[in-house]
């Protein structure tokens, strides 16, 4: 395993008028890890993930991608990106998968997911096509390529986020919340890819009320209360034998 973690977010704080949201996160992924963040509604998970691709400025921190610092500079409250290209550069290489899906209502599912790969990494489009079949495929939904994201249920539309994201071949894919939007019957078929993803060694940060499915496939289980690291460890520590009593009764409520 290389040493260098693939991500690092040091003293993250994020501030939205007086309301301090992140009170100074750290965290450190390496290649292969499958991190999942838990904590209850307003304890500033989701903040925390769109902080680490700066689709929220953090108010302090630092964050730093293959030993790379991403370059940041004061803004007129928050940190803003000195280098756009830099910040273009890593961004190509963080998936994102949100809850509400995120498709392009006019474009065909095989569109949808063709389109990065071929527009922003300009790569060859007989290409492009052959790999984003290949996805849909993986991800179960080869025959509803020439369909529109309306005309699938909620659960194949985020396969199909889920295959767009691949399509990019990032090194990290974070998602948040992926299957909260979601009808009960159709969470199974999104955590199944996702569990796959990890499997197959992919590094992913995982924002989740899904608690066996975090028990089951995490390398490590972070526990965030009100802006900060509450509690985290092994999914066997975390689940098993919580020190925290928030931690604990955080728990107790979802099990």
């Amino acid at each position: 395993m290389s040493k260098v973690p693939a991500l690092e977010l040091n003293d993250i704080h994020k501030t939205f008028g007086d309301v301090e949201v992140l009170k100074g996160i750290s965290l450190k992924a390496y290649d292969g890890d499958v991190i999942s963040i838990l904590g209850s509604s307003g304890s500033g998970k989701s903040t925390f993930l769109r902080c680490i691709n700066m689709l929220e400025n953090p108010t302090k921190g630092e964050i730093i991608f293959n030993g790379e610092p991403l370059s940041l500079k004061p803004g007129e409250t928050d940190l803003v990106a000195a280098n756009m290209k830099q910040l273009t550069q890593m961004r190509q290489q963080i998936g994102f998968v949100f809850q509400s899906f995120n498709l392009w209502p006019h474009m065909t599912i095989l569109e949808n997911v063709m389109e990065g790969p071929a527009n922003v990494l300009k790569r060859p489009k007989n290409e492009v096509k052959a790999y984003a079949e290949h996805l849909l495929n993986k991800v179960g939904i080869a025959d509803k390529k020439d369909m529109y994201p309306s005309q699938l249920s909620g659960g194949q539309q985020q396969r199909v986020a889920i295959a767009r994201t691949l399509a990019m071949d990032p090194q990290v894919i974070l998602f948040d919340e992926p299957t909260s939007a979601l009808d009960p019957e159709l969470v199974g078929e999104v955590l199944g890819v996702m569990r796959n993803l990890a499997d197959e060694g992919r590094t992913m940060l995982i924002v989740t009320h899904e608690m066996n499915f975090a028990r089951e496939v995490s390398s490590e289980v972070v526990f965030l209360h009100q802006g900060l690291v509450e509690e985290k460890g092994t999914p066997t520590q975390v689940f098993e034998n919580p020190q925290s009593e928030r931690c604990k009764g955080f728990l107790s409520s979802t099990f």
